[in-house]
């Protein structure tokens, strides 16, 4: 499930975060299983097109997350549009969508795995 950020408590979350880019989506991702879902935001500057184009191009990338919803870890989801994004085709955002998920997942993992097992510490 695919919920929205609204508050501004939740928009605090991304400060700091380090920022993914490809193509024209910028993508800043704070992974939380605890969560139990995907909460994203999509931010698009006026400069980029008329209020129409931008609202097209928000509604794309929501309908792309929730496609690949099954692929996304839980948590917070900021995704930014540059201003060649209200031009760019459903193809495209596809796939810059699948690449910033792909090096979610893989900062996702390389996370866990450096984790300490906490059946190691016991050991002790």
């Amino acid at each position: 499930m695919i919920s929205r950020i609204t508050k501004r408590a939740g928009f605090a979350r991304f400060r700091g975060v380090r920022t993914l880019r490809h193509g024209s989506l910028t993508l800043r991702a704070v992974p939380d299983p605890v969560v139990g879902a995907v909460h994203l935001a999509i931010a698009t500057p006026k400069r980029s097109g008329s209020a129409v184009a931008r609202n097209r191009v928000r509604r794309q990338v929501r309908a792309a997350m929730r496609a690949r919803a099954d692929r996304v870890p839980f948590g917070w989801y900021l995704v930014s549009l540059q201003g060649a994004a209200v031009d760019t085709d459903w193809g495209q955002l596809g796939i810059s969508l699948d690449a910033l998920v792909d090096q979610v997942r893989a900062q996702t993992a390389d996370v866990v795995q450096s984790a300490p097992s906490l059946t190691m510490r016991a050991g002790r």
